[in-house]
């Protein structure tokens, strides 16, 4: 009896096996049942399906019909999109889907849906894989049509550069396109986009880097940097001594251009539009690979919080009471 109860006592120690939020006895995809074979990605499932069951009985009508649709579309988008290093892949779509299924559930309901591009082929001897995921703006009532106009085309021009023509050479390679974004609310009524793309076409390395857009939900407009801040110039001048004394201090441990933080050439860098990412928390100034520094340095960012710019922000402004 004593032997029977100890083996009891190391059963119940054991770890519960994992289980996804589906009956693994009835998976019947690759993906339900690479998902059945792996803890982590049970796990992942599990979180996923929670969060998306605790919005859903949040909402009603058709904020509720839009989330169910942006699921099975990610559902659809998942499965057709991870077709090599499985795990990782899955693994990655499951982080990404949590972490957005989070955004969603904070403030007003968004109507942001998952859009997504994915295709494979091959061209003599260059295989080619697309996995390009970008956000429509379906809210009611408001014209999104120029900003889902841009997002898309610019998914669909990465796609299209990836896909090697029929000139492309006999040399085995392997081209992509990669693109994935993350949303953030900087106040309730403004959605920053954050993009982050990686490509390779043929050559010695490959090519990425990081964008932003700002969405007014109001208005289903772009909106600029000029717009958040007051009339004048003072707040370019306050953000590029910030931006100047940060890039001084990532340079001593990361060398960069001393050239591309001259004052001229840094003025003509912060008028571009998609290095600005407004978070919840303060803006970040993005600088991809070769814009102040070289290819193997990578990227440099810029971190300010808004406590730092308040006095330059427009206080009618969306963001002017941050």
């Amino acid at each position: 009896m004593k032997v029977i109860a100890a083996l009891v006592l190391v059963v119940m120690a054991l770890p519960a096996l994992a289980q996804p939020s589906f009956d693994c006895a009835k998976a019947s995809t690759t993906v339900e049942r690479i998902v059945c074979k792996s803890a982590d990605l049970a796990k992942a499932d599990r979180e996923m399906a929670a969060l998306y069951f605790a919005l859903s009985g949040r909402l009603t009508g058709p904020a509720k019909d839009h989330l169910l649709k942006d699921q099975v579309r990610w559902n659809g988008s998942r499965a057709a999109a991870c077709t090599a290093e499985l795990e990782q892949c899955l693994q990655d779509k499951y982080t990404s889907r949590i972490e957005r299924l989070k955004f969603l559930g904070t403030g007003p309901y968004p109507f942001i849906s998952d859009q997504s591009i994915v295709r494979t082929g091959k061209v003599k001897a260059i295989t080619y894989a697309i996995d390009a995921s970008y956000p429509q703006f379906d809210g009611p009532g408001v014209d999104f049509s120029a900003v889902n106009a841009e997002f898309g085309n610019g998914a669909r021009k990465g796609a299209a550069s990836a896909v090697p023509d029929k000139d492309a050479g006999d040399f085995e390679q392997t081209w992509g396109f990669d693109l994935r974004f993350t949303l953030h609310r900087p106040a309730a009524n403004l959605v920053a986009v954050e993009f982050i793309n990686s490509s390779y076409t043929g050559g010695a390395h490959g090519n990425g880097g990081t964008s932003a857009s700002l969405v007014d939900l109001r208005t289903g407009r772009s909106v600029s940097p000029s717009s958040v801040f007051a009339t004048g110039d003072e707040w370019r001048r306050a953000v590029a001594a910030l931006v100047l004394a940060d890039l001084k201090k990532q340079f001593v441990e990361k060398p960069g251009f001393d050239e591309a933080i001259e004052p001229a050439n840094l003025a003509k860098l912060l008028r571009d539009p998609t290095r600005w990412l407004f978070k919840a928390d303060g803006l970040t100034i993005i600088f991809n690979a070769y814009d102040v520094g070289s290819y193997a340095a990578g990227s440099y960012d810029v971190d300010i919080p808004y406590a730092s710019l308040r006095a330059v922000m427009r206080a009618e402004a969306p963001l002017g009471s941050r």
